[in-house]
């Protein structure tokens, strides 16, 4: 059957939304389309002939109810009230098994809260977001999903001139930390009490009849486990502004994002982040801050004591998912704890120092460990930890599990900026196959693919825009 959608977060919430259809941009053609997620969502349904129109706004598509929703946010830690989508819509939901999703489209044309804005996305940042959501579905990281693109006959203004696109992903919810901080700060109170309620029921059924304390600290685990994946496996977002934050958890709103090439944690790729507020190392502990800026926003609900005790327990998630991820990565469940965080600390000095790439480097510790003796960096430079993980070890190795975890390909800029490239020319073969070595990360037929290369230094792309 077609995809149905469930329009009842616009029903519910027509006070934080405005109801508009897809505003077209010229022609649209379908350039992507994520098949098997498409037959998730429509119980194996064949995607319409139509859908490029619909998603382009050509045709409305049957069913859906458009609505661009309003919040606000801190942005580089200052309190903007002034938010909302702005060149987003969310579709409506759909039921799958027991849950929703969330479908919305980015590049649909200007809303209420575009703020003088084109409303408009380009194609370069639509393909970077597909990739990155694609490349962390495959390594087990929460976030968005991409679900397809068109590109329009529009020509953006950015940087340059750049060709227009509409990307359709999925979420479990698009409601934002921003949300709450909306309502809060309009005093919405009987909004927020709804609001905060539908979410709860939409993303955690189970939690449906606990207090907003409790459904308070499923988000702060949650995003905890979110972000121990992003530092285990070099992820920097680059916009952790609190409207960029998902109450659900999810790796949301990929922007001037990247993944390390070379292992350097003080790096900083987004452009407008001169302070380096948004730097990898700084990722955990601005995951905290926004916490609490959304337990701020929810004291009309709760008392700010009742909310503290889940505050607290951030570090502690965030570091047990970090070391669980780092522990399957690095092939230590027979090490204690200590001489886990010991390990771990030790490897990542060792490819800081030598500049090591980031990914690469798993794979040569698991080609020592098969051939038993040092290879790459190990032998060059690493004798001293290779001898201490071996004592660590005691011939226990779980190599299987670190095959599984460690992935020959991850989405690299200079990758990306190919594929992009080729796509403006009208070429999309590229995109289809990264697409697809970057949902199979761990296959080791792509240990020689041109997909597995880390960057030649002329290759390194060393800052990202903003501008979408």
């Amino acid at each position: 059957m077609p995809i149905v959608f469930d329009n009842r977060y616009a029903r519910k919430f027509p006070e934080i939304t405005t109801s508009q259809p897809i505003k077209p941009d010229g022609k649209a053609n379908l350039l992507w389309l994520n098949e098997p997620l498409w037959a998730e969502l429509s119980a194996g349904d064949k995607p319409p002939a139509k859908l490029a129109d619909w998603l382009g706004g050509l045709e409305p598509w049957p069913g859906v109810e458009p609505v661009a929703q309003k919040y606000a946010g801190h942005q580089f830690g200052h309190f903007n009230p002034y938010l909302g989508d702005g060149r987003g819509l969310l579709l409506g939901q759909v039921v799958v098994g027991e849950k929703l999703q969330d479908i919305h489209v980015k590049g649909a044309g200007p809303t209420p809260y575009s703020r003088g804005a084109d409303g408009r996305a380009v194609l370069r940042s639509s393909v970077r977001e597909l990739l990155a959501s694609e490349a962390f579905y495959a390594l087990g990281v929460p976030t968005t999903r991409a679900l397809a693109l068109v590109s329009t006959e529009g020509k953006i203004q950015r940087e340059r001139l750049e060709p227009g696109a509409i990307l359709a992903r999925t979420a479990a919810t698009h409601v934002r930390f921003g949300h709450f901080e909306h309502c809060f700060h309009r005093n919405l109170e009987d909004t927020m009490k709804r609001l905060w309620q539908d979410t709860i029921e939409t993303v955690w059924p189970q939690l449906a009849d606990t207090s907003v304390a409790e459904g308070f600290a499923q988000v702060v685990k949650n995003t905890a486990e979110m972000i121990a994946g992003w530092q285990a496996y070099g992820f920097i977002h680059g916009v952790m502004n609190t409207d960029n934050m998902s109450i659900a958890g999810e790796t949301f709103d990929f922007g001037p994002y990247a993944f390390l090439d070379n292992y350097e944690p003080e790096k900083i790729f987004n452009h407008t982040d001169a302070g380096g507020r948004y730097g990898f190392f700084q990722q955990p502990g601005i995951g905290l801050w926004n916490l609490k800026r959304l337990a701020q926003a929810l004291s009309p609900m709760v008392e700010p004591d009742e909310l503290q005790s889940a505050l607290d327990n951030y570090e502690t998630q965030l570091r047990q998912a970090y070391l669980n991820l780092m522990t399957k990565r690095l092939g230590l469940s027979a090490v204690s704890d200590e001489q886990k965080m010991a390990l771990i600390g030790g490897w990542l000095s060792l490819l800081e120092v030598n500049n090591a790439d980031y990914q690469l480097s798993f794979r040569d510790l698991i080609d020592s460990l098969e051939s038993g003796a040092p290879k790459g960096l190990l032998k060059q430079s690493g004798e001293s930890w290779w001898q201490e993980y071996q004592s660590a070890i005691n011939g226990y190795t779980d190599i299987d599990v670190m095959k599984q975890v460690n992935p020959w390909v991850i989405v690299r800029t200079h990758h990306a900026q190919r594929v992009i490239e080729a796509a403006e020319a009208g070429d999309n073969s590229l995109l289809e196959e990264y697409t697809q070595a970057l949902v199979n990360p761990f296959d080791d037929a792509l240990s020689d693919s041109v997909w597995a290369r880390p960057p030649k230094p002329n290759e390194q792309v060393s800052q990202l825009s903003c501008s979408s």
